[in-house]
């Protein structure tokens, strides 16, 4: 039976929107330390273990989802997803963080690494003259799941208490995604591009110049946007005086921003190409983190400068996978692309790090510094751009 490519769009929305919702993980942490006396610091760690694993999941089961197939890899993510939640629920009844660590992190994290590659590289297939518009749908899905989960998981504490609040978000995301799985599939006559086929090894993709060079783009753009994300409700309250609802409202705009700023790059992509694209938005990232120190007591030029940093975080996600297809080819774009998310992985532990080390304003430097080396390796990877793929 043949499938309608934009109820396929659809499907791979409603997996990223359930994904999501690890990006409002800033909202748990106040609840979290009021039952429980978690500290902050130490409640990260789930955070950054959750984006850790999504990555390696990417990376090591990249080529195994494209082996069997979107429907199971799916269901798998469902799976791992749902169980990551409720037993999420059943550490906070134990008061044990480290069964959470386990939960929250880990096995939502596995849940979290099927759940993202399965509907970029399934979607793209299906819209090989829009790689870049394909997947920034997608992924701003992702990235409006926090939007949506922002606005939950207040009122389910309220209602219903910590432990329900997550196992319900558990069940409710679960079926979503089996229902996105149960649609997701390959196009049936899958056109082939440009390049000829080449099977590389995992040792001949991490020496490669290109993707050493993607890798170290996506990091680098990661660190700070990732920072902020992780702790966007406290820098809310703690630097320009947000009261709860304030912040609740912020961490929802960052969302939004996320998921526009992935849209309109990849939108701008397909039109002047990737390489372009993101020099364009690190450097205006540049400019903002080195700008948030002498504007950080003013609400309106802080909330706007992390809007437009949150925008081009996400435009990282969007483009890349377009980058990556450009470079490796639509037969190695999944594998390839599961290894330069492992970047990902290291920025949720670094950048979030890097924001703990003081409470310096200051910290914005560093971050604008980093981008700096992004251009850097930006100007490098350019002579890059028409290097063939070889098997070596």
């Amino acid at each position: 039976m043949s499938k309608n490519k934009y109820l396929m769009v659809l499907a791979g929305m409603i997996m990223q929107l359930s994904i999501g919702s690890i990006y409002a993980y800033s909202k748990w942490i106040e609840p979290l330390s009021k039952e429980l006396n978690w500290e902050a610091h130490d409640t990260k760690t789930a955070f950054s273990l959750a984006i850790c694993f999504l990555g390696l999941t990417a990376a090591f089961m990249g080529k195994f989802t494209q082996k069997i197939g979107p429907t199971k890899a799916g269901l798998i993510a469902a799976f791992f997803l749902t169980i990551g939640l409720i037993g999420s629920s059943l550490a906070v009844k134990m008061d044990s963080i480290h069964l959470f660590y386990l939960t929250f992190g880990v096995l939502q994290g596995i849940g979290l690494g099927f759940g993202y590659v399965v509907p970029v590289y399934t979607i793209v297939k299906w819209f090989p003259d829009r790689p870049g518009l394909a997947s920034g749908i997608i992924i701003m899905s992702f990235a409006l799941g926090s939007l949506l989960a922002s606005f939950f998981i207040g009122p389910l504490y309220d209602s219903m208490g910590l432990s329900s609040a997550f196992s319900t978000l558990g069940i409710g995301y679960g079926i979503c995604m089996l229902l996105s799985a149960l649609y997701l599939a390959n196009p049936i006559n899958l056109a082939t591009d440009y390049h000829a086929h080449v099977d590389l090894t995992p040792r001949q993709i991490l020496s490669d110049k290109r993707f050493i060079a993607l890798w170290l783009l996506l990091f680098l753009n990661v660190c700070g946007g990732i920072a902020i994300i992780s702790k966007a409700a406290i820098l809310g309250k703690e630097m320009i005086g947000m009261t709860a609802t304030q912040a609740t409202i912020f961490v929802a705009i960052i969302g939004l921003f996320n998921g526009l700023g992935r849209l309109f790059w990849s939108s701008i992509s397909d039109k002047i190409g990737c390489w372009p694209t993101f020099m364009i938005f690190i450097g205006i990232n540049v400019v903002c983190f080195a700008l948030i120190p002498s504007f950080s007591t003013n609400k309106a030029s802080f909330q706007t400068l992390t809007f437009i940093i949150i925008a081009g975080y996400g435009a990282g996600f969007a483009t890349m996978p377009s980058f990556v297809k450009e470079f490796f080819g639509s037969e190695n774009y999944g594998q390839v692309f599961g290894y330069v998310l492992t970047a990902w992985s290291a920025a949720a532990f670094v950048g979030p790090m890097l924001l703990g080390l003081t409470k310096e304003i200051t910290i914005f430097y560093l971050f604008s510094g980093l981008l700096v080396l992004a251009l850097i390796v930006g100007i490098g990877l350019k002579g890059l751009l028409t290097i063939p793929i070889t098997s070596k």
